[in-house]
């Protein structure tokens, strides 16, 4: 049974890989960092020319740029990957702090897909980065995380939330339970225990499929407003770990 696109999946599917260009180190950072916490593999270059020179080497499933670099700008950068057949097709995403208000056209015209303006939060990144590269986009952010939980008040001390979203979460257990079923459970977030009714919608038991945790996902029913709200702080900032402080 497949899962649903709003209910968090766990496992360990192969990373697609993602190239960042930009010649301000914090901004790389920062974007490499959010792309990362999403689950992407990240390689950061510094201008048009190493990104060229990378390129050669490798071919991203996206390519994240500056439109402002040193040397080479990034409308040449574009043109020049639009010329070569190997790395014409990698949409190009120009993310930028450049103020002159024809930039956008400029860089639509030389084939970019979409246009950002600094800054731009990591939920409209993610969502950008999903809607551009993915098969069936997520309709709701994700995030990994390892809280301890209890379904039913098991107390095993054997399970844990893995995967977390507004709307569900991942439960890691060796016991999963029957799809449909409906259970209470608890897990700890920021040092308060959390208590909600989840569906299972999906589950895998031990060894069933090599490359995911043994466990299910689950839907949320009923779960108190001010929980929720603190579920969706804690994804904002996991948007940002690891990032240079503003």
């Amino acid at each position: 049974m497949g899962e649903p696109a709003d209910v968090p999946e766990a496992g360990q599917k192969k990373k697609k890989f993602i190239m960042v260009v930009d010649g301000n180190p914090k901004d790389a950072l920062t974007t490499s960092m959010i792309l990362q916490n999403f689950g992407y593999s990240v390689t950061t270059v510094k201008s048009a020319e190493e990104a060229l020179e990378f390129l050669s080497i490798a071919v991203p499933s996206l390519v994240i740029a500056e439109f402002i670099l040193p040397g080479m700008n990034g409308i040449v950068l574009m043109d020049r990957m639009r010329r070569d057949p190997v790395v014409s097709k990698v949409p190009v995403v120009v993310q930028t702090s450049d103020p002159d208000p024809s930039g956008r056209d400029r860089c639509v015209e030389a084939g970019c897909i979409l246009y950002l303006r600094k800054p731009v939060t990591g939920e409209d990144l993610y969502r950008a980065v999903q809607a551009i590269i993915e098969r069936t986009p997520r309709k709701n952010v994700r995030v990994p995380t390892y809280l301890k939980a209890s379904v039913e008040g098991t107390g095993t001390g054997a399970e844990f939330v893995t995967v977390i979203s507004e709307q569900g979460m991942f439960v890691k257990t060796l016991h999963p339970r029957p799809l449909g079923s409906k259970h209470t459970v608890s897990f700890s977030l920021n040092k308060k225990i959390i208590w909600v009714e989840a569906m299972v919608l999906y589950a895998y038991g031990f060894g069933e499929e090599s490359a995911k945790d043994p466990g299910m996902g689950m839907k949320f029913m009923s779960i108190e407003p001010a929980d929720l709200a603190l579920i969706k702080t804690y994804i904002q900032e996991s948007f940002s770990a690891g990032t240079p402080a503003k």
